[in-house]
């Protein structure tokens, strides 16, 4: 059995069989496979018809028939098409978001032509297109797909040859000639074996078939001109190879002669819309309020905090703001859309702004495991004065009174088990108080 054909293949599609030759042995594999793919540009109801001979012997008589099989297909409208014209690497995110961009639409044997809007202000007219970067905001991303196809648009046939008399139906009568006249149409045969068939004319010797859309998309082709029979085989009147090139072009061969026009046409336009949605990165700005000696986030309403001081994680400190310590702080904020930020500040003199003239106070290391150093110096310490150490809430977990020998102190202060997180040390002399951060953790 041999595959000679495949007629009113929608435009668009293609297909492949499982034989390279378009020929099956039914004795080695009953069943041959010829499976159509690719996308359909047109919408509407057709059957696909495969033209096939078999042949074979009965008898002892070798014999060949003609084999039909009949696919019926239907393609929808693209009202009712709910598959994207074109993918996305990503549609929402944390910007920047950057998006990659693949066209979906096209065929076999027809040409797409794609027209790109970002919505970010930036177009693009072809099938590769740039990746694009988002900043915060909604964005509505349009493509405009147009599908051409090279057609064979019109056929004039004014001569033919005289192979259309002499059979049953138009017979050649002594003394008279021929009777009747020839009922023309003609085939166009691709490299592909895809069939089209015009309209059969009755009764001319000359016709135009105009208004046509016969793809052209997988040369050479191959034109034959036919006269219909009705009880006899149809009559061959000439056979012409022909290729894509546009414009109306002469054919002639063995008396049978005419022109092809060939043309571009636009088959489909396709519009269709995605959008993409980039969420704002947390405003995590510190600044340091030097009243309350505290360090807040710009941002107060994110779901989590994050604390570092001088590249340590600070313990327990979730919250948008924490008391200040001298140092290198960064904060890593997180959105509810899951977006972070971090943000940094060198933070200098704090615990000394309530200690003047000469007076001063600080604390090593920072952070610390609960063991830590206290200098003061400055001061008239030659009497006692207290120290306390208190927890976020203001409780105090370590108080002691001192007696400094001296103007200067250099004490080791020891909190135990207390838990890790911010505290703050608090010295008082009667005249002056002075505080202090100081964060409990890993150190």
């Amino acid at each position: 059995m041999t595959l000679i054909s495949i007629e009113n293949l929608p435009l668009g599609l293609t297909y492949e069989t499982n034989s390279p030759t378009l020929v099956f042995y039914p004795q080695q594999d009953p069943f041959g496979c010829v499976r159509v793919c690719g996308t359909p540009m047109v919408a509407g109801q057709d059957t696909i018809r495969i033209h096939a001979i078999a042949e074979g012997t009965v008898g002892g008589i070798a014999t060949t028939l003609n084999q039909d099989i009949n696919l019926p297909i239907q393609v929808l409208p693209p009202s009712q098409d709910t598959v994207p014209d074109f993918t996305m690497s990503d549609t929402t995110g944390c910007e920047p978001v950057t998006v990659n961009y693949t066209p979906l639409l096209s065929g076999a044997g027809v040409l797409s032509s794609y027209d790109w809007n970002f919505g970010n202000g930036n177009s693009y007219q072809g099938a590769d297109p740039p990746a694009q970067t988002y900043g915060a905001g909604d964005y509505e991303v349009t493509l405009q797909t147009t599908v051409t196809g090279i057609m064979l648009t019109e056929l004039s046939i004014s001569a033919i040859n005289d192979d259309w008399c002499g059979d049953v139906d138009e017979p050649n009568l002594p003394f008279v000639g021929c009777v009747g006249q020839p009922d023309l149409y003609f085939t166009v045969i691709d490299a592909q074996f895809a069939s089209s068939r015009s309209p059969v004319i009755n009764n001319v010797q000359s016709h135009t078939w105009s208004g046509l859309s016969i793809p052209l998309g997988f040369p050479p082709f191959t034109l034959q001109v036919y006269d219909e029979d009705g009880l006899s085989d149809d009559d061959l009147l000439g056979t012409f190879t022909f290729d894509a090139s546009l414009g109306t072009l002469p054919i002639s061969q063995a008396g049978t002669s005419g022109t092809r026009n060939v043309q571009v046409q636009t088959v489909q336009i396709f519009n269709y819309n995605d959008s993409v949605h980039v969420f704002p990165l947390p405003n995590t700005a510190l600044t340091l309020n030097t009243t309350t000696n505290e360090l807040c986030a710009a941002d107060l309403s994110l779901v989590s905090y994050a604390w570092q001081l001088d590249g340590v994680l600070v313990p327990g400190e979730t919250g948008p703001c924490v008391p200040a310590a001298n140092g290198e702080w960064t904060v890593t904020g997180t959105s509810a859309q899951g977006c972070t930020s971090s943000s940094t500040l060198e933070v200098t003199g704090v615990g000394m702004n309530d200690l003047a003239n000469g007076r001063l106070l600080d604390v090593f290391p920072v952070p610390n495991d609960g063991r830590f150093v206290v200098r003061a110096s400055g001061w008239a310490l030659s009497g006692s004065f207290w120290m306390h150490v208190l927890d976020p809430l203001g409780r105090s977990v370590y108080a002691e009174r001192i007696t400094a020998p001296s103007n200067e102190l250099l004490r080791t202060i020891d909190l135990g088990t207390v838990a890790h997180g911010s505290y703050r040390l608090q010295v008082s002399d009667g005249a002056h108080v002075a505080t202090r951060p100081l964060v409990v953790g890993p150190h």
